[in-house]
């Protein structure tokens, strides 16, 4: 976000007219910049070249997504703030714009883009390991690394279950006599369950609830005879110490 303050130099003899175009305020302006300043100081990256005029002024647009666009006389939609400056005077330098304000104010039209949502940082998901009779929520980061990490060994497949929500399974693991089910479908492995957002592809936090889940998944054990519910396989574990 270009801020005006950083573009106003008190230096006469140190600074140089440019044009700042602002979409979010819908203005246009003769802004006062430092001559020997990298363009980087005041996007806070690299912007990239939008657009030439004539006596070689350069339009630079920011690289940070925006909502808040312009067109610049029947442009492509330009997101976020952008300087208009003069042509490249030496390494570093910048010459004075030459293009009229007045000329610039009739060119620019407001507009707005679509921006894509980011991804997640962290989702909730949910552990179900048959073996161990466990069913825990986890917060995981919102990428398939992490998906490898709980599940320990590559992801093979994903199945998808009410609610949008996703069964993660491991290609490869541990061989274990112990799988787990919920309605009519069985699993023979540890698994992740974690939500999965339909438009973006992204990783999300899962719609099933654990409570669900610990009432509805059975587990079986190496006998391979009989279902035994998480509350049953809960206070078995919790009765074993003892005898």
């Amino acid at each position: 976000m270009i801020e005006r303050e950083e573009l106003r130099e008190r230096s006469v003899f140190n600074s140089i007219k440019a044009i700042l175009i602002d979409p979010q305020m819908k203005s246009v302006a003769r802004i006062d910049i430092s001559k020997n300043a990298r363009l980087t100081h005041y996007f806070g990256a690299k912007p990239r070249a939008t657009m030439k005029f004539p006596k070689g002024d350069v339009l630079f647009a920011g690289i940070e997504e925006r909502e808040e666009a312009f067109t610049v006389g029947g442009s492509r939609p330009i997101p976020g703030p952008a300087l208009i400056v003069g042509r490249r005077r030496g390494p570093g330098e910048r010459g004075p714009v030459h293009v009229r304000l007045a000329e610039v104010v009739t060119m620019v039209r407001w507009t707005t883009v679509d921006v894509p949502p980011k991804p997640p940082a962290t989702v909730r998901a949910i552990v179900i390991d048959p073996e161990q009779g466990l069913i825990d929520e986890v917060v995981i980061a919102a990428n398939r690394l992490a998906l490898v990490g709980v599940l320990g060994g590559q992801v093979d497949s994903y199945m998808r279950v009410p609610g949008n929500d996703h069964v993660v399974s491991p290609a490869t693991g541990p061989e274990t006599p112990w799988s787990w089910r919920k309605d009519d479908l069985t699993f023979a492995s540890r698994c992740v369950l974690v939500g999965h957002d339909s438009e973006t592809g992204y990783l999300a936090d899962a719609v099933t609830s654990v409570e669900n889940l610990r009432n509805s998944v059975a587990f079986r054990g190496p006998d391979g005879n009989c279902w035994t519910s998480y509350a049953d396989r809960k206070a078995q574990a919790e009765r074993s110490p003892v005898e």
